[in-house]
């Protein structure tokens, strides 16, 4: 028998869908277009300083949206603990402007080359 989720975990995993479903999307109009455009990728929006390495300085081997945002999410969420609420809020609105930011029309999605 499955565990009961707590609201937060429900609402966590929410946020986990909506993002995979808007780099989804991003992917499938990339896809589709097969012109280059000069409009900002998701890991410029989001990341302007960096180049092709994360805040750690691993180098990122995603070649998609959908699979950058797998990874962050998950690299994110080893960084706390289940019991640490603030931060877990915290990052929770984090990334929902980071599915809003997802969401806009000028963003094509996150570039491996960023």
């Amino acid at each position: 028998m499955a565990r009961r989720l707590s609201g937060l975990q429900k609402e966590v995993l929410a946020l986990y869908r909506n993002i995979l479903r808007e780099a989804a999307r991003k992917d499938k109009a990339a896809a589709a277009t097969t012109t280059a455009t000069n409009q900002p990728s998701f890991r410029e929006l989001l990341f302007p300083s960096s180049s092709s390495t994360s805040q750690t300085g691993n180098a990122i081997s995603s070649s998609t949206t959908t699979s950058y945002a797998r990874e962050e999410f998950r690299r994110q969420s080893q960084t706390v603990k289940r019991s640490d609420y603030k931060t877990i809020e915290y990052m929770m609105r984090k990334g929902q402007k980071h599915v809003n930011l997802l969401k806009m029309p000028g963003v094509t999605g996150a570039a491996a080359g960023g």
